[in-house]
């Protein structure tokens, strides 16, 4: 096994057989820019685990370093059934390494690829576990920075039911006492140096995260409602093929198609919510993550409603959240569907037969692990 440790030095990958303490390297399943994932087993317990490894190039980088330590510490201070659980940390040969629960399934963002936009209803059950979680982190004084789908993780389960987990902390933002980790005094970079430099992905800032190079709850708030927007849009709400500098620009200025224009049937409700929780302004979005999540628990599931009506639902949030507008359409969209009800009647029949003996909507039920 040394000799897999050792050509590890020299290359990005590890060998299946490698061996990381007690811990067994059985295949790769992706990698990033901070490091490689595994599939791994615990060799004592036989137990399937999930391997995040410091990319070799980076072993060197104290700054790196401390911050792939710091994941391991902040993520395990968040516990909640749907956040990631991360339960070892450890070095072998230079290798850092840090031990995470083992979840089969896919990110939020390959299931919208395939799936496009989703039901309202799913994509409230989806992003309420995960509002959840967010808001526990914040409760530890912890700003994640980076929500997107892909840190969005639909964890299946053996019935085909789906578990939401927040995943890949690497570079939250922790209380300053979890500044210097394993000894290491961490001199972390600026969260925006220069347009290469900018922790984070580019089409998910905040605005403030752009502008006064700073992140708080606020702005993970707002990473929230840009993967709300994606959900019930089946697209991203800035696109990741422009230019940087044209995405910032963009988001700093609000500039985006409104998600009503992409999906005629959002009501006005779930459009406020998208939009309030992505104002340009962080003191104008809602007083919390549990604020978004109790205005969404309009939208979701009997189900859904009955899990997380008590996290959401406390004297302090709901002495704060508005009333939602009524519903209301623009003046061109009555029109228009006035004008589609006076097409021709074999057209129409047409469309009736189609919708009557159309395929119901997949639907996927959500899972709340019990204990939460």
């Amino acid at each position: 096994m040394q000799e897999h440790l050792e050509a590890a030095s020299t290359s990005s990958t590890l060998a299946a057989g490698t061996c990381l303490g007690k811990y067994q390297v059985v295949r790769l399943i992706g990698e990033g820019g901070m490091g490689t994932v595994y599939e791994g087993i615990h060799l004592a317990i036989g137990k399937k685990v999930a391997i995040k490894v410091l990319s070799p190039s980076l072993a060197d980088d104290l700054d790196a370093r401390a911050r792939f330590l710091r994941e391991a510490q902040l993520t395990s201070r968040v516990r909640h059934p749907h956040a990631v659980d991360v339960t070892d940390v450890g070095s072998e040969a230079g290798l850092a390494f840090l031990v995470m629960e083992f979840l089969e399934g896919e990110d939020l963002a390959s299931f919208i690829e395939w799936r496009g936009r989703l039901p309202l209803e799913q994509a409230a059950d989806i992003m309420l576990p995960v509002a959840a979680a967010v808001a526990a982190a914040h409760d530890e004084g912890i700003i994640h920075r980076d929500l997107k789908p892909h840190n969005i993780f639909l964890s299946q389960t053996r019935d085909g039911s789906i578990v939401p987990k927040v995943v890949d902390f690497g570079i939250s933002k922790g209380p300053t006492d979890l500044q210097s980790v394993a000894g290491l005094t961490s001199v972390m970079t600026p969260l925006v140096q220069t347009t290469v430099g900018l922790m984070g992905t580019p089409a998910f800032l905040s605005p403030e995260q752009i502008e006064a190079q700073t992140a708080s709850a606020a702005s993970d708030q707002y990473g929230l409602g840009i993967i709300l927007y994606q959900c019930v849009t089946g697209r991203p709400a800035f696109s990741s093929a422009d230019e940087v500098t044209k995405i910032f620009g963009d988001i700093v200025n609000g500039k985006r198609t409104p998600a009503g224009d992409l999906r005629f049937d959002l009501p006005d409700g779930f459009q406020y919510i998208i939009d309030r929780a992505t104002r340009r302004d962080p003191a104008a979005r809602f007083p919390s993550v549990r604020a978004m999540g109790k205005a969404l628990l309009a939208f979701a599931s009997p189900k859904a409603v009955l899990t997380w009506s008590r996290s959401f639902d406390d004297a302090e949030v709901s002495a704060v959240i508005p009333t939602l507008p009524p519903p209301r359409r623009p003046l061109w969209r009555w029109i228009a569907a006035a004008l589609a009800a006076v097409t021709l009647g074999a057209a129409a029949s047409a469309v009736a037969w189609e919708t009557l003996h159309a395929p119901a909507p997949q639907t996927i039920e959500i899972e709340t692990p019990a204990g939460r």
